[in-house]
């Protein structure tokens, strides 16, 4: 009885933790298909009005660079 007392309430916040995340992510888990689009996958930028857009004029320090080159 409290096994699956505990079971229905861990499913329960399992699938509002998903709601939660696809509401960000805008991947349905659960879709047909199960697989990510591509633009999800893909490593961007922040938008063109974003307030910590990088400026192309100013180079990257070091530190900048080595944390880029981990995320690719």
């Amino acid at each position: 009885m409290a096994l699956s007392l505990a079971r229905r309430i861990l499913r329960s916040i399992y699938r509002a933790m998903v709601a939660y995340g696809t509401m960000y992510t805008g991947v349905d888990p659960g879709g047909a298909d199960r697989t990510a689009p591509a633009s999800v996958l893909e490593l961007r930028g922040p938008g063109p009005a974003h307030p910590e857009r990088v400026r192309p004029d100013v180079p990257l320090t070091p530190s900048e660079r080595a944390l880029l080159r981990g995320l690719r």
